[in-house]
């Protein structure tokens, strides 16, 4: 990385890839159920597949960054992957079709958000590079999310809505390997005090201490409750709620939108309230939000929570990312990040969809019934973890 980087460059990855995610998040369960016509058993076991690719592409990826300091190629593998797997998805018929493509533009897009984390941490590492808050460069991913749900709802009224989902994916990665052509190829060189050649055995040394173990374990329990938020709520508002499908977008959208402020905000109340008083903020939202899901099925109620959607962001996505980069050093800092997706993010994701996709088959209620028990006791878990590491702290 021999001149500076311009941080609008990260800004611009950050965007496109969760254009990609925000593509598909939303609107996908009812693109399977009613273009592909699959059953929510199905679906749950796309998703899971879909996320057990990330069980072993995150850390490639990352250990490929760290150990030869890779970049730009990196990047642009990945966004094609996600355009060869998203046009092939529009022809696929059946079941195992679809499992494939997802999977596969789940195994390319997962990587980029480790990826995307590394990249910025190690910039800022770097003196010779321009400065910027964790939540200034993140904040363009909120965004990026929100650009989809857009153009489906525009959709709609030409006739397209979620059949676009292909292809608004495509277009995204596609955006991004044009931006990805003009990152550096490598990252600079970094003194560092890890002496081993592997990084990806250094940073599970490090996740593997009591403190990071159990607060981790706790992070997984939470993002294995949300599956069932993230996988099923758009049916949730279509069929319990009786919401029509074309607003199941700008629903998505106000949370994220306000997501926003959230994440400007994230400086200011890291300052106050610290790493700890962020995630229990977010776990009062998350418990608020399934208690919501599973209690007071209303359309009212099915929209107001979103307004806390941004909190749950906070404490369970973006924070648990920087604390880990906090107990992480040059020679690994992608390489905590990659095994973070895949033994958090990615196991817990996994399980989290087949339990959910199984539950919804009995009934929506049941399935947020179910995860509200799973959110608090992964709560009960992060917040043993963070009391354990500061114990700890304290007696050094």
């Amino acid at each position: 990385m021999s001149a500076p980087t311009p941080i609008r460059r990260l800004k611009a990855h950050y965007f496109v890839i969760y254009a990609v995610f925000g593509a598909v998040t939303p609107y996908m369960p009812l693109y399977l159920r009613d273009i592909k016509g699959l059953s929510p058993s199905e679906m749950g076991t796309i998703f899971a597949a879909g996320q057990s690719a990330v069980l072993f592409m995150p850390v490639v990826m990352t250990y490929l960054a760290d150990r030869f300091r890779l970049v730009r190629p990196l990047f642009v593998v990945l966004f094609t992957l996600n355009v060869i797997a998203m046009t092939a998805l529009v022809g696929a018929v059946g079941f195992w079709a679809c499992l494939l493509w997802i999977a596969l533009n789940r195994l390319a897009t997962q990587p980029q958000v480790a990826l995307g984390d590394g990249l910025y941490f190690t910039l800022q590492a770097d003196p010779k590079q321009p400065r910027s808050s964790f939540s200034v460069v993140r904040v363009w991913g909120t965004i990026g999310f929100i650009a989809p749900s857009i153009v489906f709802f525009v959709g709609y009224e030409f006739g397209g809505g979620i059949t676009w989902i292909p292809w608004v994916t495509a277009i995204a990665a596609g955006l991004g390997i044009v931006n990805a052509l003009r990152l550096p190829m490598r990252s600079a060189a970094q003194k560092t005090s890890v002496r081993s050649k592997i990084p990806t055995l250094e940073a599970a040394r490090v996740l593997a201490r009591p403190p990071l173990a159990l607060f981790c374990l706790g992070v997984g329990f939470v993002i294995f409750s949300n599956m069932a938020f993230y996988s099923f709520y758009p049916l949730y508002l279509t069929t319990q709620v009786g919401i029509d499908e074309k607003w199941v977008g700008p629903i998505s959208s106000l949370g994220v939108g306000i997501e926003v402020l959230y994440i400007l905000g994230l400086d200011r109340l890291k300052r106050r309230f610290g790493f700890a008083g962020i995630i229990a903020l977010g776990a009062l939202a998350s418990v608020f939000r399934l208690a919501r899901l599973a209690y007071l099925p209303t359309p009212f109620f099915a929209v107001v929570f979103q307004v806390f959607h941004g909190a749950t962001v906070l404490g369970f996505m973006i924070v648990p990312v920087m604390y880990l980069n906090a107990h992480a050093e040059e020679g690994y800092r992608n390489s905590i990040q990659g095994l973070f997706v895949v033994l958090v993010s990615g196991v817990f994701a996994i399980a989290g969809n087949i339990v959910a996709g199984q539950i919804a088959e009995i009934g929506l209620l049941e399935l947020y019934q179910v995860s509200l028990g799973v959110c608090i006791f992964g709560i009960l878990l992060t917040a043993s973890g963070l009391w354990l590491g500061r114990r700890h702290k304290k007696a050094k």
